[in-house]
């Protein structure tokens, strides 16, 4: 038999539970603004102008605060591109020389060169190297299938170091054309990595970075290329870099 007593008992018990659970949604934060909507806000204020924050605060965002990049599996990639990073000077050399022999490829470059033979140790497919990276693998990792990119000669004779776009461009040259190259496997240092991707693709190459396989994040304080001895110096040169690509875009 239910008694009074049990009922008030049982009625105390709702009312304790539905006291919990009301305080429980009285509790619950929130949700905080993303720091991408913090931006636009912070910049709307500042310009005073809402329709150029909306503009900007998505590519400031992207190329200050987004590290990550594409990748796939070493199995779906076609060809490969490797981005060379920084340099030595090589003896007697006073680093104004473009010249090859100028230079000599470094440490960071020996660790992108094993970065490329693990991907081809999984598939074998042609390489496009930096000719930093490319001697590396044909005389230490005895590999036949890379085409070496040079720094670009004009007609006066005069040498013009490649550029991250640069390098894009020379290995679509030697391939012939993007189909050729079919899905590109992007191999440069891990905070060069995401420009390079970002770069082949405005070239119109299907490219990512290979899962799986760990890139260089270490400095060589010795490079002959200043902007490349140190993480937060490049990182700020990196960022610029990203921003002069959008802007191109909005320019048309």
């Amino acid at each position: 038999m239910t008694t009074r007593r049990t009922l008030l008992k049982g009625a105390t018990a709702t009312a304790m539970g539905a006291a919990t659970a009301s305080t429980k949604v009285l509790a619950a934060p929130l949700a905080a603004p993303s720091l991408e909507t913090l931006m636009e806000q912070h910049l709307a204020r500042a310009l005073g102008d809402e329709s150029v924050a909306q503009k900007l605060a998505p590519l400031l965002y992207d190329a200050t605060m987004l590290w990550s990049y594409p990748q796939m599996p070493a199995a779906e990639a076609d060809s490969l591109i490797a981005y060379s990073f920084g340099n030595r000077l090589a003896p007697g050399a006073d680093g104004k020389s473009l010249e090859p022999a100028a230079s000599l490829p470094g440490p960071i470059n020996a660790s992108l060169a094993e970065a490329v033979a693990k991907i081809c140790a999984i598939r074998s497919i042609p390489v496009y190297a930096q000719w930093e990276i490319a001697q590396i693998l044909q005389q230490n990792h005895r590999m036949d299938r890379v085409i070496p990119l040079y720094p670009e000669r004009g007609a006066d004779g005069t040498i013009t170091y490649l550029s991250t776009e640069g390098v894009a461009k020379a290995a679509l040259r030697q391939a012939g054309s993007a189909a050729a190259l079919g899905r590109v496997a992007i191999v440069g240092h891990r905070d060069h990595v995401k420009r390079c991707i970002l770069t082949s693709r405005q070239m119109g190459l299907a490219a990512a970075a290979i899962s799986g396989i760990a890139l260089p994040v270490t400095y060589d304080p010795q490079s002959g290329q200043p902007w490349t001895r140190e993480r937060a110096t490049y990182l700020l040169g990196d960022i610029m870099a990203q921003l002069m690509i959008e802007r191109s875009k909005l320019l048309g």
